[in-house]
């Protein structure tokens, strides 16, 4: 009887011990799928979302860091005067379609021109502030990218005339000569001062532009002054949350 029951248990058991490796050999198969799968996962979540992500906070970083610099210059560029180009460029994406940054760093680069041709800290950011926005206004009516409209009026400052010529402003000396008569200037052009010579470029320029002056709101719903708002926004965007992360 007890060698019966033995053989009975050993029956019973080898067929579950088998049927169990079975199941065990089936569950570690389904395992080692679900891993692969897993895995898989994880790569293509980090491919479609942490990469991007990484590259977007990289991305927002560096505007920050390009904000802080331009900042940075604009401080040393016109010194207590700077205030009032700080608050100029808050009001440049709705009025010119330019990022806080953007208007800073052009202002800065105007600014550093117009002081060392002898202009005071004071003048050089309302003519800089001034520019900016004819640069915004320009690009939005000649249909040009700001750059252009930037290196074209830093001719303020050096006196180079071909790149004016490209936006219809024919800035020569005869011209300036008779402008500077019909302003009721009689000090020749030879005689002027560096400053004095900027500012003669300057309200030349500002005369030959009037029709371009506004004109980026008044057309900010098109659709070229649209995008270029886009573009600056997300810039905007982009300066704001690179602060929070630094």
């Amino acid at each position: 009887m007890a060698l019966g029951l033995i053989g009975k248990l050993t029956v019973m058991f080898g067929a579950d011990f088998k049927g169990f490796d079975k199941s065990m050999k089936q569950a570690q198969k389904k395992l080692s799928k679900w891993s692969k799968s897993a895995n898989q996962i994880g790569n293509q979540l980090t491919q479609n979302l942490t990469f991007p992500i990484l590259a977007i906070s990289a991305g927002a970083v560096k505007f920050a860091s390009d904000f802080e610099e331009s900042l940075n210059k604009v401080r040393v560029s016109f010194g207590s005067s700077s205030k009032s180009v700080e608050d100029f460029a808050k009001t440049t994406l709705d009025s010119f379609g330019l990022a806080e940054g953007s208007a800073l760093n052009m202002a800065a680069l105007f600014g550093d021109m117009g002081t060392s041709m002898g202009l005071t800290q004071k003048e050089a950011a309302g003519m800089s502030t001034t520019l900016v926005g004819l640069a915004g206004d320009l690009a939005s009516f000649k249909d040009i990218n700001i750059d252009i409209a930037q290196t074209a009026l830093a001719s303020v400052f050096t006196g180079e005339t071909e790149s004016l010529k490209k936006l219809g402003v024919v800035m020569t000396q005869a011209n300036l000569k008779q402008f500077a008569l019909e302003q009721g200037i009689t000090k020749t052009i030879k005689e002027m001062t560096q400053a004095e010579k900027v500012q003669l470029r300057y309200n030349f320029v500002i005369a030959q532009s009037t029709n371009a002056l506004g004109d980026y709101e008044r057309t900010s719903d098109g659709v070229a002054n649209s995008t270029r708002s886009l573009q600056e926004s997300i810039k905007e965007l982009g300066q704001q949350f690179g602060k929070e992360l630094l």
